[in-house]
């Protein structure tokens, strides 16, 4: 009966296996399917390394930040710059 028992523990445990290792796979299919969607159908994006981050993501201040998430003025189609009277208001 316990020979049994470990062996119905064993499959199920190999079938969790599999499931997971499945979900993974299929996880890491379709990331890179999106990835290859997003540069091969841009002419501008043939021949950009998708794993270069600094293609997406920049970083900022601290000073550029507050002013960008506190502005509640309406914006106008310029340029945008930051006056030095905005920094110092910390």
């Amino acid at each position: 009966m316990i020979q049994i028992l470990e062996k119905v523990t064993l499959v199920l445990a190999d079938l969790a296996l599999i499931v997971y290792l499945a979900e993974k796979g299929s996880g890491l299919v379709r990331e890179r399917r999106k990835i290859s969607r997003l540069f091969n159908y841009h002419p501008e994006m043939r021949g950009v390394n998708p794993d270069e981050d600094s293609l997406f993501v920049f970083k900022s201040d601290d000073c550029l930040k507050d002013f960008v998430l506190q502005n509640n003025e309406p914006g106008t189609d310029e340029p945008f710059y930051v006056q030095d009277e905005d920094l110092d208001q910390d």
